[in-house]
């Protein structure tokens, strides 16, 4: 049974001036003889004791205003990031549309990098080789698909890593956002794969700033505020408290 439990996740970034700037200040502060050990770095929390758990079926929502926590938790709960503290705990074969064009071989050709997607995926040739042929009718590359994706258009390349990424299977779906990109024909075409890729009860977390893609897709949703989760509960309640959070009437104990 698949599951992905964060219990009490919290992760940070390091604060620090850029290397040019720090640099040039020890060497002044070195020749006026002013010059002290640094001291130990500070950081800021990004993500502050984050809790919930979700089951199969269960379709996420993370929302939130900007700077809130959705995306670096959604990187978090990718692997990209590791808790400083608490854990995040994954059941179940998990698929990333978060960036997905990352980790493409631009050198090799899109034939080649179908069948190195799904090497990184655990998935083996034999295994990818049925589904080539739906990746590739899904890409409409034609013969290009035979050639380096550095020669693809940002279109190109898009529809090539949608098709490798929706033909894998999973039991866990990470989404920044929908698919926006590129023209009206394509974003139909990838709506409607990702619909049909969203079947069969799988775990949905999904970060976006509509509400409208909440109410369809979700069936819960993570208010976040200032690294904090504010609530874990359903869509109409987290969207009525999401605003009350933006209005400022919401009461935010780390804020009392």
């Amino acid at each position: 049974m698949p599951f992905l439990k964060v219990d009490n996740a919290c992760v940070s970034f390091p604060l620090h001036l850029d290397d040019h700037g720090r640099s040039f200040r020890v060497s002044l502060l070195k020749m006026l003889g002013l010059h002290r050990k640094s001291p130990a770095r500070n950081y800021k929390r990004a993500l502050i004791d984050i809790k919930f758990t979700a089951r199969k079926g269960d379709r996420i929502g993370l929302i939130g205003r900007n700077g809130s926590g959705k995306t670096t938790l959604l990187r978090a709960l990718n692997g990209i990031y590791e808790p400083e503290s608490g854990r995040i705990i994954r059941s179940g074969q998990q698929v990333s549309l978060i960036n997905i064009t990352l980790g493409m071989d631009m050198n090799a050709s899109g034939i080649n990098n179908i069948f190195l997607r799904g090497l990184r995926m655990q998935m083996s040739r034999e295994q990818m080789m049925l589904k080539l042929g739906d990746i590739v009718d899904f890409t409409e590359l034609g013969e290009a698909i035979n050639q380096p994706v550095r020669t693809y258009s940002s279109g190109m390349v898009a529809r090539l890593a949608l098709g490798i990424a929706t033909a894998i299977p999973a039991e866990i779906v990470l989404m920044d956002e929908w698919i926006s990109a590129g023209d009206s024909r394509f974003i139909e075409r990838a709506q409607t794969r990702i619909e049909a890729y969203l079947t069969d009860e799988k775990i949905l977390v999904l970060a976006t700033h509509a509400d409208s893609l909440i109410r369809e897709w979700c069936n819960k949703v993570v208010v976040l505020e200032d690294g904090h989760m504010v609530s874990f509960t359903g869509v109409d309640e987290g969207l009525a408290i999401k605003e009350q959070v933006y209005a400022g009437t919401y009461p935010l104990p780390w804020k009392q």
